[in-house]
């Protein structure tokens, strides 16, 4: 009953405010189980962006907003927030801007439940995810561009690993190199790696090592817009990092859209490794409908002769 609820009101919601789009997904897992979820994202009030989901695990809601700061730069601040029915909460804060010549992201969540309890896919994200069944964390990062080819970034995370890091990136035409320094709780090593960009193709690539003394992980990602057809993208990564103290060991996953009537649908599938977990796998199914009313100008337009 409560969820017919929710479900009706926020249905509502996105008819009556416009909402730009409603999200339709299902999603399955191994070692997670089913999720079922609505959602409207991307509706403006009052210079925020909102965001809504329910699901058959629970609800979900995100505020955003952007800033700007007299003197100083640009901001944009985002808030977000879960629930479980059956008890469980998350939460998140992200933070992101300019100072002068350096930007700026801070992040800091806590959660009381296993982040697959909320989203059965997320041990296998291509950005690696903190799986601690409660806890918090903290990350904070800068980028200064020292010259137009060359910017230098450094940041860190506490948590259930805590580490920092110093990284310069090179840019020649469509290649960017970087090299660095990753030391924290069980792992010290250099970072290098090489990324590839082609505006013209939409194809994007990256390869990434970092090794030391008993330190070892490779990642790497290869992506293309347009393959699949008009507005379509395609990703693929994959991360072996035996470092990570709370995140699975091997991590693969494949990501694809398309154009599909009125709106896009979007396939994700995932899957990896870790010790304690063994192996799994999983997939989700989405679709994305715009909601807002396409402009009309051109028939009140007089006719070109």
């Amino acid at each position: 009953m409560r969820s017919r609820f929710l479900l009706a009101s926020l249905l509502a919601l996105s008819c009556t405010a416009g909402a730009t789009s409603l999200d339709f997904g299902a999603s399955y897992a191994t070692l997670g189980g089913a999720l079922l979820r609505v959602g409207v994202q991307d509706y403006a009030l009052s210079g925020f962006t909102l965001g809504a989901g329910i699901g058959s695990r629970g609800v979900d809601a995100s505020v955003s907003r952007a800033f700007v700061l007299t003197g100083l730069g640009a901001a944009r601040a985002r808030l977000t927030g879960a629930v479980l029915y059956g008890g469980g909460v998350s939460g998140s804060l992200d933070l992101s801007g300019t100072v002068g010549p350096v930007a700026l992201t801070f992040g800091a969540s806590g959660w009381n439940a296993a982040p697959d309890r909320f989203d059965p896919l997320t041990r296998w994200s291509q950005t690696a995810p903190d799986l601690r069944p409660s806890g918090t964390a903290l990350t904070l990062s800068a980028r200064y561009r020292l010259s137009r080819d060359v910017v230098l970034n450094a940041g860190g995370a506490l948590g259930a690993q805590n580490t920092a890091f110093v990284l310069a990136e090179f840019r020649q035409t469509d290649l960017t190199y970087r090299v660095g320094l990753r030391a924290g709780n069980s792992v010290l090593g250099v970072s290098a790696g090489v990324g590839y960009t082609d505006p013209d193709s939409g194809l994007t690539a990256a390869l990434d090592v970092l090794a030391g003394p008993s330190t070892l992980g490779l990642s790497g990602s290869v992506g293309l817009d347009g393959v699949l057809g008009d507005g379509s993208s395609l990703l693929a990564y994959a991360a072996y990092e035996p470092w990570r103290l709370q995140s699975q060991t091997l991590r693969a996953g494949i990501q694809a859209s398309v154009q599909a009537g009125p709106g896009t649908l979007s396939i994700d599938g995932r899957g990896g490794w870790s010790d304690v977990s063994g192996v799994g796998a999983g997939v989700r199914v989405g679709y994305t409908l715009p909601l807002d009313a396409p402009s009309d100008d051109t028939e009140s337009d007089p006719a070109t002769p």
